[in-house]
Order: structure tokens, then sequence, then C-alpha cells
């Protein structure tokens, strides 16, 4: 288990202890699975302003590795070589409406090897978004052997990776950190986890135990899956989403939550759907526009309650738009960096203290199941024009470190509450938010109405190598392929959303007998994964996973035959499976008895199988 280490510059020399600054290291290990988190606290315990902090590394620790040698030059790299494989943030969202291919690319992961010493790669995230661009959770290994990284901060961060000697030297901290302290200030940095494996190691079931076993919110372990969620786009009157509830009830769609998005909030702006941004005008103000929602929700829950549902509703409280009543009440409470929009400063107190009671109150007016927080600006500019001379950094520092309050805050008194974590579609994913919430929206790509179905199983085949809860949605009717694609830990439902949205007879029944069989497998989704078949866009492939319930030695199998395979036969080797099992397809109903041997028929294209196994 790796020794916590970690380094800054003070005054532009590194830090001896001799000094104002005291750092409090703090540590957790996680000996099941050979991993160690740790956080460092700076505190400056002098009268007067410190000194310059800067080159902060939160982490800055060589990762031993065994011994490679290149025999010669030109000689192409093997899997054996010493290299870091890092993952693919969120992309440009105008590719999402056309580039299928740009979109695809989101979660897929990457090797670059370090083929001679003093070799150097830098990664950073794009804009103040923590996984825009570049997700940060790496993996550095040789000869089979490695370490899986995860830097836990939600704004700007920067990691490099240096060969050495006896390894891969590991940096990584917050990008624009360089400031002095107040008298009496205390801030922290990023939080580091480093789980170690070696060649006998499933890595990556590895990780995803540790995410779940200690990255995971309690309520969701408790229940063991996500969100099942329908959506209603804010702006749909309520007796329509009471009458569309009603519909689904009398028809056997069984929803866990009825999801409110945005323009539910506001007092003019009429807003048809996403695509429109009308509703942006009306962030920050977080009244029930009672134009469309007279009775203020409590109709609409009280219906979502007949069917056994909790209620899920949108907000994005960390800005607001210039126009928004709070902004011109309190112009001291927002920075100004941008035509449209204000941040929310969350380094005042009376700050944090506000949103924090407008969301208490709609929590427990409305019985809110899920919280569902949304961050659609890009924030570094605000934070660096905010910035006071010769304190780089702290403006964000604030403000991550107060989102993460909010968050407690509202966990500790609703301890059952489940925050879904959307920022422009997953673009704040590292473990101090996965601790915290869930990932309905891991990608926008899911927000347009006709998305390609391989781009999202894409999505979620590299998605699931680390994370056990992610998230997906569709919006097709009588697609059972598309709907597949997108089952996750958590999945929601948008194909009757807006005021523009109809479903007929048939499809609501389809829709009643989707929902079914996705309640039967919900569970596995959390449980080990395999891959089996492709994990790009590629029209020709198959798509296989399977997931693996190692306590009751069960599981499933997906399969996708993509639209222009030839292939109508695959032969697979199951993994973690020993002696028969019996195997049960959800598409037809039949059962065989077999073992770790499997071969999966799909006689068309554009068609799709789930197999569920039990011993």
């Amino acid at each position: 288990m790796i020794k916590p280490q970690f380094s800054f510059l003070y005054d532009g020399k590194p830090y001896d202890g001799n000094g104002a600054i005291k750092t409090t290291l703090e540590v957790k290990k996680h000996e099941k699975f050979d991993a160690v988190e740790w956080v460092v606290w700076y505190e400056n315990t002098s009268e007067q302003n410190s000194g310059i902090l800067s080159e902060i590394k939160d982490i800055d620790a060589v990762l031993p590795l065994p011994e490679y040698v290149h025999e010669f030059m030109g000689n192409r790299y093997t899997s054996e070589a010493p290299k870091v494989i890092w993952t693919q943030g969120l992309v440009e969202g105008e590719s999402y409406s056309y580039d299928d291919a740009r979109s695809a690319e989101e979660f897929s992961y990457h090797t670059k090897y370090f083929y001679n010493k003093n070799v150097t790669y830098t990664f950073e995230n794009g804009e103040g978004r923590c996984s825009d661009e570049i997700m940060p959770f790496f993996e550095v290994a040789c000869k089979g052997k490695g370490y899986i990284i995860a830097v836990g901060w939600t704004g700007s961060w920067v990691a490099t990776l240096q060969r050495e000697d006896e390894g891969i030297r590991f940096k990584a901290g917050l990008r624009y950190a360089e400031f002095y302290l107040k008298p009496g200030e205390k801030v922290r940095g990023a939080s580091i986890l480093v789980m170690q494996y070696d060649e006998n190691d499933d890595r990556y079931n590895k990780f995803r135990d540790l995410m779940w076993a200690e990255y995971t919110p309690k309520a969701l372990v408790k229940q063991r899956h996500g969100l099942l969620a329908n959506l209603f786009w804010g702006s749909l009157p309520s007796d329509e989403m009471i009458n569309r509830i009603k519909r689904f009830r009398e028809n056997g769609v069984e929803f866990d939550e009825y999801w409110i998005d945005a323009a539910w909030n506001g007092k003019k702006a009429k807003s048809d759907c996403n695509f429109d941004s009308i509703w942006a005008d009306e962030v920050g103000d977080w009244e029930v526009k009672l134009d469309a929602h007279p009775d203020g929700f409590l109709d609409v829950v009280a219906e979502a309650e007949k069917s056994g549902a909790g209620f899920m509703l949108w907000f994005d409280t960390e800005k607001a738009a210039k126009v928004a009543p709070i902004a011109k009440e309190h112009p001291e409470w927002f920075i100004d960096a941008d035509d449209v929009y204000l941040l929310a400063d969350f380094s005042k107190k009376e700050v944090r203290d506000y949103y924090y009671e407008i969301l208490r109150n709609h929590i427990k007016t409305l019985n809110i199941r899920c919280y569902r927080q949304d961050f659609n600006c890009t924030p570094d500019i605000f934070w660096k024009k905010a910035d006071e001379e010769n304190r780089r950094g702290i403006t964000e520092i604030y403000h991550i470190l107060g989102m993460y309050e909010l968050w407690d805050k509202l966990i500790a008194e609703f301890p059952d509450l489940i925050i879904d974590n959307c920022a422009s579609g997953g673009r704040r994913i590292d473990i101090e938010t996965l601790r915290r919430s869930l990932m309905l929206y891991k990608t926008d790509y899911q927000c347009i109405f006709n998305p390609n179905p391989d781009v999202t199983n894409v999505h979620n085949t590299n998605a699931s190598r680390l994370f056990p809860i992610t998230g997906c949605s569709t919006k097709r009717k009588m697609d059972t392929y598309a709907a597949r694609s997108t089952y996750s830990a958590t999945w929601g439902i948008g194909s009757y959303a807006t005021i523009f949205h109809s479903m007929t007879d048939e499809e609501i029944k389809w829709l009643a007998e989707t929902v079914k069989e996705y309640r039967k497998i919900r569970n596995y989704f959390t449980c080990h994964f395999h891959n089996f078949g492709s994990n790009q866009l590629d029209n020709t492939s198959w798509v296989i996973w399977q997931y693996h319930d190692k306590d009751a030695d069960e599981g499933m199998v997906m399969a996708f035959r993509r639209a222009e395979s030839p292939c109508s036969t695959s032969k697979i080797t199951l993994k973690e499976l020993s002696g028969d099992y019996t195997f049960t397809s959800l598409d037809t109903g039949a059962s065989f008895v077999g073992g770790a041997d499997l071969t999966i028929e799909l006689p068309e294209q554009y068609s799709s199988t789930i197999i569920t196994y039990k011993k």
C-alpha cells in the first residue's frame, strides 16, 4: 500500500515545515482493497498573512513498478511496458446533434507508454468541471502490476506522470492554486485514492467493489440500485402530468420516481422543451411556476405516491440568470463574468445558507426523494475573476468546499435523500461527487430525442469498467434494442416528457413490459462487470455484457448484434462461473442447463437478448 505523500512550495521553495503553515494529513486505509485515501489540509497558524503556497501537489509519490527493459529501438511496445491508461471525459456538447463518432468517445480509455526514463505526461480537465475533457481517474501499470488512482476534486485539477528509476512519479493537485492564507485560514486540496493490484487481481472489478463499498451513498447501497424514473419536462402542466401518471398506473407501468426536469420554476418564461433555452432565463428563481402548477406540485406528488413513486425535482442552484429576482436583491452574493449568468459566491456563509434553506423547504414540502443538481456553466472564468491579488485559486476552493458542505448538510438532515449529479451531463464525476450522489445523465448525449443506441451502449460499456452506479435513459418508443442499450443501475424514460410527446396504447403496453423486464435485472448492474464485445462505435460488431453477483453466484448476459454485423452467433466463456447453472432467456422464457461456455444466437441484425443464470 502506497504511503501518502504530498508537496508544495512556500514562497518559491520546498516547504520544510518551518513556517506559518500547518499541514494536517487525513488518511483512510481500505485494507480489503489494497487502497488508501488521503486529503491534506493547509492552515495558517500565525497572526499574519502567510507566504505564497504554490505548486501544491496533494499526491507527489513514486508508484513502484517492475523493471522493464525495451530491447531494441524501433520495436513496438507490448502490454507489458510501463504505461498510463487515461479515460476520456465529456466532449463538446454540440457534437451530440450530428457527430456520433465523436460522442461515442466519452468514457473511452487510451494508453500512453513511457518509452524511456524522464518521459512526462500531463493531463488536465477543461473549464472548471472535473470530468470535462478528461476524467480524474488513471491507471499506471507494468507487467501486470499497477495502480488505479482517483483525484477527488470537483473543480480544476492537473496531473503529471514521469517515469523514474523505480516506477512512475505521480503528481496531482488543484490546477490554479497559488495563494497566501490569512491568519487562521484553513483550506484543503484534492482527495487522493490509490488502489494497488497485481497480476492475479481482477483489477477493474476490484475497483468497482471499492467504489460500491466506500464511495456510494448509503441510501443507494441499502436498495442495491439507483433510480427508475420517468421524465416530465417542467413546464408540462400539472393536470397533464397527473393524467399521464394515471395512464401509466392503469396500464401497469411502475416507476420509482417521477422526475420533473427544468422549466418548472419562475414566473414568466414558457418553455416546451430543453432545446428552446427559454427556461434558462428563470434559473435563480426557485418558486414553482403557478400558471402551469397552480397547486405547487402538491397534487402531482399525491398522484405519484398513489403509484408508489417518489418525487424528483431539478435545480441549478450554483448560479442565477442576471434577470433573476435574487440577483437584483443581493448582487453582492454573485460573481459576474458572463453576459447571461452569475455564479453564486459560495465563500459567503449567507449564500450557502440561502440555498440550503431553498432546497430544504422544497424537500420537506414536496417530500422529494431525489434532488437533481445541475450545473450548466463553465465556472473557471468566474473563479479567476473573483480571486484577490496573490490569492489565485481561493475562490474555486471555497466554491467546491461549499458545494460539498451543502450536499453533506442535506444528506445529514434527509438520510434517504438521493442526489442526482448532473452538470450538462456527467461533467462533475469524481470520487467526491460519487460518494455523495449518482449520475443519471452521465452524458447529455441521451438528452437528444433520437440518440443512436449504439452510442449509448458504448458509453455503458466503458463507464461500467470503473463505476457500479451509472445512469442512462431512453426516449425511443417500441425499440427494445435501444431501451436495453441504456439499461444501467440508474435508468430513466423520457418518451412521454413534453407537451408534444404522445404515446399510443400499444406504446404504453410495450413500455410496461420493458419496465418489468428492467426490474427483473436491475440489481445485477452494481455487481461485477465483464465485457466480451466491442467497446467502440463499430456497426459491424457485437456488444456483450456479463454482470455477475459473486455473493449469490448468479447474474446475466446482455448481447447486442449491431445493424451491420454479419455474424448471427457468438461464443464466449463467462467469468467467475464454476459448474452448471440454469440459464433463462428473458425473450422466450426457455431455460437450459450449462456451464461457463455460452453460445448466443441472434438471427436478425439490430437485435438483442438477455439471458439470466442461477446456480
